[in-house]
């Protein structure tokens, strides 16, 4: 049995909190730059980043000291940093430690009429990249990632259109990037293929249909092409009960995959789901034949905010891979937040894994500082 303690002190995810549905806020439209979240914050948004934390108030831009940094408020930018020590141990084997250190840089300069452009820079000491699979080899990011790079175009309130890196849409926009239905749907962290997407929304929709080519940066064979659709919907009409749809077809030098899956996002006040299903039909190239086979991921997150900077989550996911390369994973975790201040954030985290193929079981334990600057 293996076993795994995690000491983290690191910055806030990049990405959006889904979990922003309990307040009416169907999508990331409001308190975002871009329409797809996972970017700096808008003034409003900072507004309502403050509002969530303990210290509470009302935001202040530091426009007065730090004018010389925003161009007469043409550019947005801040700075996150990471630093991870793992225990890591094997029954009778001996103690591991693994220690990395990570960096963001972001940056949103407004060039006017409409236009803009955006970029996001991660440096690490040492980079953590999902397990390399026959069909699907690991990407090797190296130690400095551009992990977005975007020409941005916003004719008009509803409509934009996107050119460049960037991760792509997809269903629920969660921070943990070794959930299944990222790591395992090339959702993950260092996925960032040269795309060319666009976004239309309403108040109760929106719709996110694109196409994408490769970055340059994954191995040889999964260079992937194709293109895909994400659509959503508030059922309800009151900004808390979406519905959507994702779905892409790829293609690499090692095979072709179609992508569908389900979510949504329930928000009930204090509580509130988020749910996803995705099923993959992979067909992988061998030398002699054509292998045909699905891989299904779930996930479910049930959460409730204890304060309105202090929340608890439980996690389920299920992931199973069909033959030739069987797989059936369980995972099961707990998850205490705490937002001290809109730049401090401390974070507990524990569970287990659970492979029902080999009965073997994986204890994790994690504890997060979270540290960001606010501009």
């Amino acid at each position: 049995m293996n076993r795994f303690l995690t000491l983290l002190l690191c910055a806030s995810s990049a990405f959006a909190l889904p979990t922003m549905i309990r307040l009416g806020y169907p999508n990331c439209v409001s308190c975002h730059v871009t329409p797809q979240g996972g970017g700096l914050l808008n003034l409003y948004g900072k507004g309502i980043d403050l509002a969530q934390s303990l210290r509470g108030g009302e935001y202040q831009p530091n426009e007065g000291r730090l004018s010389i940094l925003t161009f007469g408020s043409r550019v947005e930018q801040d700075v996150r940093g990471v630093y991870s020590s793992q225990l890591t141990t094997t029954t009778g084997g001996p103690l591991l430690d693994i220690n990395r250190g990570r960096f963001f840089y972001r940056n949103v300069t407004n060039l006017g009429k409409g236009f803009r452009v955006s970029a996001m820079i991660n440096g690490e000491t040492d980079p953590t990249v999902r397990r390399t699979k026959v069909y699907d080899p690991a990407l090797r990011p190296g130690l400095v990632l551009v992990s977005s790079a975007m020409l941005q175009y916003r004719p008009r309130e509803g409509m934009e259109f996107g050119v460049g890196r960037d991760v792509l849409p997809q269903g629920l926009i969660i921070p943990d990037q070794t959930t299944f239905i990222k790591a395992r749907n090339r959702f993950g962290y260092y996925d960032v293929p040269t795309q060319a997407k666009a976004f239309f929304w309403g108040k109760r929709w929106m719709a996110a249909p694109f196409a994408f080519a490769p970055s340059g940066r994954e191995p040889r064979l999964a260079r992937e092409s194709g293109a895909g659709f994400v659509a959503e919907a508030d059922i309800l009409g009151h900004g808390k009960t979406v519905v959507g749809f994702n779905g892409l077809r790829g293609s690499d030098r090692l095979g072709v995959r179609n992508l569908s899956g389900v979510y949504t996002r329930l928000g009930f006040g204090a509580w509130g789901i988020l749910a996803e299903h995705d099923i993959t039909d992979r067909r992988f190239h061998l030398a002699t034949r054509d292998v045909r086979f699905a891989q299904q991921a779930t996930y479910f997150q049930g959460f409730r905010y204890l304060r309105e900077w202090l929340i608890t989550s439980v996690i389920a996911e299920r992931l199973t891979v069909g033959n030739p390369y069987p797989e059936h994973l369980w995972a099961f975790k707990g998850e205490v937040s705490a937002r001290m201040s809109n730049k401090w954030t401390v974070g507990l985290r524990a569970g287990a894994q659970r492979d029902f193929r080999s009965g073997a079981i994986t204890p994790v334990a994690t504890v997060q500082l979270a540290m960001k600057t606010v501009q």
